[in-house]
């Protein structure tokens, strides 16, 4: 919290005599000594309400006094923000200052208290799903991604000798890779948006859907009859979590539920060390994968003109709100190797991609196998290229990774606050 002075307390500081000060015995030593008129001080306390933001709606400004009388707000600043009966009005791009006052009485002096702070522009998110594979002679829909800020969304094409693009309109130039991005710039109250790209193949007969899983038979299986096992651990519980009120999965038909919940207080989890550290994850073996711990696994989803990895997933709002809330998504592969590093243990190369939610909802999420361009193992090999791994081996597990589990934000339960984080899988897990 930023200090503070209070107009009263300036001018007493000024004029020791007025207001009892000078060796005399008129103060009551807690703020609150007479004035020459007999006013009492008063201090007020104006918290830094932190960055406010354009394109949002009107939000209180709290202060208090330690008389109890109303408090005043005032801008500073009123070509950059504003205040309407006690709510700050966000105007412009720039720096807020903002006075609390209060006028006093017959009984307390007037008293204020300022703060300065930033006026931001929104942020913004493109959803931008491809239209999938799209059939040379055929014309193709129009394209329909959209901006949460409502500002119109523009299209470019980084292929242009498979696909051009002009509006909104798409024109298939010849068989092959069409990649597309969709872009918002900004306006004066929405910053740019992170622009979005997808892929797609143009050209006569359509890849099939490739099923990793279409819905769950019990918490350890898909309906497939994939393994499903997950995973979790800090240093408070020895890296590894066995307790069943930390951690748990529940699963119907259509839906899987891992969370694990952090409890710092807990008398069978003492933590001595000063910090909190933490990983969580949930692994889906696809369907009819056998996987090898000899050599190559040849069995699983083997990848050939499809493009996309499509999904619904969503996490709890107290880790969506975290500062670091990425999801890593690796697809482990039937490339197998024996691992020197780990005393020569059987490893199979995986491949991975980081994304950020769009909410702490279940949301529909579509990833560019191109954008796997990570290898989060490597099994201990060298020169790995991760679209020729993709190209090359199959698909043999999902892995659903928190880049960063929750250990900032604490739930609202007031009587065990935890650190929650929890995934929630909805629906099929395909590539396309």
């Amino acid at each position: 919290m930023r200090s503070h002075v209070s107009v009263a307390g300036l001018a007493c500081a000024t004029l020791l005599t007025a207001c009892g000060g000078g060796g005399s015995s008129g103060g009551s030593g807690n703020g609150s000594a007479a004035t020459a008129t007999g006013s009492k001080f008063q201090s007020v306390d104006f918290g830094y309400p932190g960055a406010r933001y354009l394109a949002t709606t009107p939000a209180p400004l709290v202060a208090t006094t330690t008389s109890g009388l109303a408090i005043t707000f005032t801008s500073n600043t009123p070509d950059i923000c504003g205040v309407t009966d006690g709510n700050l009005v966000p105007l412009k791009q720039g720096e807020c200052s903002i006075t609390a006052s209060q006028a006093g009485d017959a009984t307390y002096a007037p008293g204020s208290s300022q703060q300065l702070f930033k006026i931001l522009q929104k942020t913004q998110t493109i959803t931008f799903e491809s239209p999938g594979f799209q059939d040379i002679n055929a014309q193709p829909a129009p394209l329909a991604a959209t901006a949460d800020s409502g500002l119109a969304v523009s299209y470019t094409s980084t292929t242009p000798t498979v696909c051009t693009v002009s509006g909104n309109t798409l024109t298939l130039v010849s068989r092959g890779q069409c990649g597309l991005t969709a872009s918002q710039d900004g306006d004066t109250n929405f910053a740019p948006a992170l622009p979005q790209m997808v892929a797609f193949t143009v050209g006569d007969t359509p890849p099939p859907v490739l099923t990793l899983s279409s819905g769950y038979a019990s918490t350890s299986a898909t309906l497939e009859g994939g393994a499903i096992s997950t995973r979790a651990g800090s240093n408070i519980d020895g890296w590894w979590c066995s307790d069943a009120n930390w951690c748990g999965s529940t699963a119907t038909a259509d839906t899987f539920k891992f969370h694990y919940l952090l409890q710092t207080k807990d008398p069978n989890h003492v933590n001595n060390d000063g910090w909190v550290g933490a990983y969580s994850g949930v692994t889906i073996v696809a369907a009819g994968a056998n996987i090898s711990t000899t050599g190559n696994t040849t069995t699983g989803i083997m990848i050939g003109k499809q493009t996309t990895l499509k999904f619904n997933l969503g996490q709890n709002p107290e880790w969506f709100s975290a500062a670091k809330s990425n999801i890593k998504v690796s697809l482990k592969l039937g490339h197998f190797a024996n691992k020197v590093s780990d005393n020569n243990k059987p490893c199979n190369v995986s491949v991975g991609a980081i994304f950020k939610p769009k909410s702490a909802d279940v949301q529909k999420y579509e990833l560019q196998l191109s954008s796997f361009i990570e290898t989060p193992e490597t099994c201990g090999l060298t020169n790995l290229n991760p679209a020729t791994e993709l190209a090359t081996y199959p698909i043999i597990a999902i892995d659903f990774e928190g880049a960063d589990t929750n250990t900032s934000v604490l739930s609202t339960t007031a009587t065990s606050p935890t650190y929650p984080t929890e995934f929630t899988l909805s629906g099929a897990i395909t590539v396309q």
